[in-house]
């Protein structure tokens, strides 16, 4: 506790006197009991000095800005197809067509396998000619063709290789011997 008058302490504020009479309102007064400041009145003018006029002078462009001027909108702007890096699906393709097919072999019969081998033909020719397409689309390079031809003959052979080597058990445990590897790898790159 204190022992001043002006500040008895405690949780409570110090009565204030009532005011007499409420203040005429000159000027707005904002909330919470806060008045503007007083404008100032303007420095008055050095003696001797007169009044100017300033006249606008035509602007000159900015030549050095000019080059960073967009001349299209960067929503409307169309953003160029990049070439893919590579044949990475292409063989990604062939090696799962070559690992089902080939742990199939001995469970099915040889016309299905050939059936296999035809639709794998036709889904490669596809995508190359989807690529060509992108190609000319694009306004890209040619890019090699010798792995399309590759890949659908090599994945066809391979196959066939396989399955007369080492049969569909052996291939089946390499099969998930690579996914394993390759699954491996994914998870250390990302």
């Amino acid at each position: 506790m204190s022992d001043s008058p002006k500040y008895p302490g405690g949780y409570q504020y110090p009565e204030e006197p009532p005011p007499e009479e409420p203040p005429a309102p000159q000027e707005p007064v904002l909330a919470g009991g806060y008045e503007p400041p007083p404008p100032e009145p303007p420095p008055p003018a050095p003696p001797g000095l007169r009044e100017t006029t300033v006249e606008p002078v035509e602007e000159e462009p900015a030549v050095a800005a000019e080059r960073f001027r967009r001349t299209t909108p960067a929503r409307r702007k169309v953003i160029p197809a990049r070439r893919g890096g590579g044949h990475w699906r292409l063989l990604a393709g062939t090696t799962t067509y070559v690992m089902v097919v080939g742990g199939m072999a001995d469970y099915v019969e040889p016309q299905t396998r050939a059936f296999a081998h035809l639709v794998f033909w036709l889904l490669t020719g596809a995508a190359f000619l989807i690529t060509l397409d992108r190609e000319r689309r694009n306004g890209w390079e040619p890019g090699v063709r010798w792995p399309w031809l590759a890949g659908a003959f090599g994945g066809a052979l391979a196959v066939e290789v396989l399955v007369l080597a080492f049969g569909s058990p052996a291939i089946i445990v390499g099969s998930v011997i690579l996914l394993g590897l390759a699954l491996f790898v994914l998870m250390l790159v990302g």
